[in-house]
Order: structure tokens, then C-alpha cells, then sequence
């Protein structure tokens, strides 16, 4: 199933979500590290099309949050 921004951005049990300049960072929810890890991973995987996600950490080792920013515009060198 396709990643739906939108509906990322609404937030979960498992993370909240925070408005940000550009975009918005998912940060983990105590307690939900397993369920934050998989999205992690599936939100890093999605990335690219219609937006970009970028890890963040505060120890180095474990992603427990993630920038997101929308692409809403093609960029110069695409060729589409």
C-alpha cells in the first residue's frame, strides 16, 4: 500500500507529529519503539516522490524522530 502523506501527517498512538518550517518531524511516543521503528523504516522507503524524509537522532544509534518535507515542486534538472 502507498504512503499517504496527508494521513502521516494526522499522527498516531505510535508517534506525534510537530510543525516545522519546511515540512514536519515525526517524533516516537514512549512506549512505541517497535511500531515507530516500522513506520520508520516504511517512511524512509517511500521517499522521494512526492516527499522527502531525513532521519534524526539524539544518541547517534536510533532513529526516534523524522523531518518530512513535501516536494511540491519538480526540481530543475527533472525531466518530466
Amino acid at each position: 500500500m502507498a504512503l499517504n502523506l496527508d494521513t502521516l501527517l494526522e499522527g498516531s498512538p505510535a508517534y506525534g507529529v510537530v510543525d516545522a518550517k519546511d515540512g514536519a518531524v515525526l517524533f516516537q511516543r514512549p512506549g512505541h519503539e517497535a511500531a515507530f521503528d516500522a513506520l520508520a523504516a516504511e517512511v524512509l522507503d517511500a521517499s522521494g516522490a512526492d516527499f522527502e524524509a531525513i532521519p534524526l537522532t539524539d544518541d547517534g544509534y536510533r532513529c526516534d524522530r523524522l523531518f518530512v518535507a513535501p516536494l511540491r515542486e519538480h526540481r530543475s534538472f527533472d525531466t518530466r
